[in-house]
């Protein structure tokens, strides 16, 4: 008869997935990036003490040590990085406008490269320093690591963050490109600190080339599937074609790039970027938006499982009050690191940070959120005979500070924004009305705030909001400085 485990398996988390999903979106209304984790990980805890409860007892026995052993046994670097996050990556970079790339590419690349880089130092340092503190001391070599990890902005979290709220666009813009672009240097950053960690030895130079090799050889490889997928477009197809030869822009240009050693992430983005600038031209309206759709629908369907394994790896973390404090401090150091970093990198380049609009960069670093490649990473290493003794520490902060984010980050964005972003709708009653008002006095002492507009042909502005002598009395610490001449967003050198 052979075996079932797999259709076994797959039902089990398809099972978990639909249940979590209908959860968050009856009950809890969340964004499934946050939600679904929430309820995963509210399920995990309730089955944990119905095994508690039932410990003994004849009819019904949950064995939660198999449960354990079979959720040790996923292997979730494999399951995302080395398998779907190519669609993901593919799915969000054909609709991601290369027009924006072109108009905002030093934002984007100064958030991808050097702001990840000084964020994962600073971390590990800071982190390093409240361990020592507090007696539980871990190498700086290792929190460098973890730092490296959690410096990558999530682009499947940050997507679900940004569907589900109005923000300015060049402020969304730079977020999703930076999350399609920083899985490179973040994979770099951490494979170098994870060689040093193993023994090997560490040259700056040696480490410059292999990166400048890695993103040379993947672009070359995701311009050759881009043209290759582009041709194939041509001409009279079905639409089951046209979807397989988008699989295989992402799923092809990813394998060929990991087989030459290459940047995976960067050869299947770039691909996706050459397709979806061009595809409108070769292709009618409706086959490009009936691809879209068929990729947003994966894009769920993944998202539903990813975010249920996150839940799910609560089952392997032995939680204790150092852990869960722990945990709770490395996600505040964490974001105090993300808004430094980004602070010091667009210092350096003051061409860039000149004519920003206020409050940029404080919800650029707020937006950071971070996913499940920060924790596939940490589970892929955790293991190794040199992580051993700190397996607990790496796997059960970076399970807390991706839960936090998601939370934190993510529902607490859009207050952020409205810091910054008149919005007549912003709550005012309960603790939502407490938490916005605490956002503006912490945020935005000057109480300057921009409104978003559009112009005649459809275009967001964005504007100095001037309040009416009715909304002023609403406002009794508003700043009458708000009354100045509009100013465009179209204005590419604007930060």
């Amino acid at each position: 008869m052979g075996s079932f485990i797999f259709l076994e398996i797959f039902v089990v988390v398809c099972l978990v997935s639909i249940s979590t999903t209908l959860f968050n979106k009856r009950f809890l209304n969340l964004p499934q990036a946050i939600g679904v984790p929430i309820v995963s990980a509210l399920f995990v805890f309730l089955l944990q003490w119905s095994a508690t409860l039932l410990a003994g007892n004849q009819f019904i026995n949950i064995n939660i040590h198999a449960i354990e052993e079979t959720v040790r046994h996923i292997n979730f670097y494999d399951f995302l990085i080395n398998g779907v996050i190519c669609f993901i990556l593919t799915a969000s970079a054909l609709k991601f406008k290369v027009a924006d790339l072109k108009t905002y590419w030093k934002p984007i690349g100064i958030l991808a490269s050097l702001a990840l880089l000084l964020c994962a130092f600073i971390f590990g340092g800071l982190l390093f320093g409240f361990q020592y503190i507090t007696g539980h001391t871990v190498p700086l070599i290792v929190l460098l690591l973890l730092g490296s990890a959690l410096g990558a902005t999530d682009p499947i979290g940050i997507k679900g963050v940004l569907s589900s709220i109005k923000a300015p666009n060049h402020l969304m813009i730079k977020l999703e490109g930076e999350s399609l672009f920083n899985d490179a240097m973040c994979i770099a950053v951490f494979m170098t600190i994870l060689k040093v960690i193993q023994g090997g030895e560490f040259n700056l130079l040696h480490v410059l080339e292999h990166l400048a090799f890695e993103i040379i050889v993947a672009v070359i490889i995701g311009i050759a599937f881009g043209k290759m997928a582009l041709h194939l477009l041509k001409g009279k197809n079905e639409m089951e074609s046209l979807i397989l030869t988008t699989a295989v822009l992402a799923s092809g240009s990813y394998l060929v790039a990991l087989y030459a050693h290459a940047s995976a992430p960067i050869a299947c983005v770039i691909g996706g970027l050459m397709v979806g600038d061009k595809w409108q031209t070769i292709l009618a309206h409706k086959d490009v938006e009936e691809i879209n759709h068929f990729w947003h629908t994966i894009e769920g369907i993944i998202n539903s499982f990813l975010f249920t394994l996150i839940g799910l790896e609560l089952f392997i973390l032995d939680l204790n009050a150092h852990i869960v404090i722990g945990g709770i401090v490395a996600f505040i150091i964490l974001h105090l690191a993300r808004f430094l970093a980004n602070f010091f990198a667009f210092a350096l380049f003051p061409s860039v940070r000149k004519n920003a609009y206020k409050g940029s960069l404080e919800i650029l670093s707020w937006g950071g959120v971070r996913g499940g490649i920060s924790l596939a990473l940490i589970l892929a290493v955790a293991n190794i005979p040199q992580l051993s003794d700190y397996t607990n520490v790496l796997i059960g902060y970076t399970f807390i500070v991706v839960l936090l984010s998601g939370v934190v980050c993510g529902l607490g964005l859009p207050a952020v924004i409205n810091a910054f972003y008149y919005n007549p709708n912003e709550p005012t009653q309960g603790f939502a009305g407490w938490y916005q008002r605490v956002m503006h006095k912490v945020m935005n002492r000057s109480d300057r705030l921009y409104v978003l507009n559009e112009d005649k042909f459809g275009n967001q502005t964005i504007s100095l909001y001037e309040p009416t002598p009715e909304e002023l009395e609403e406002l009794p610490e508003f700043d009458d400085t708000v009354h100045e001449t509009p100013i465009s967003l179209n204005d590419p050198n604007r930060f």
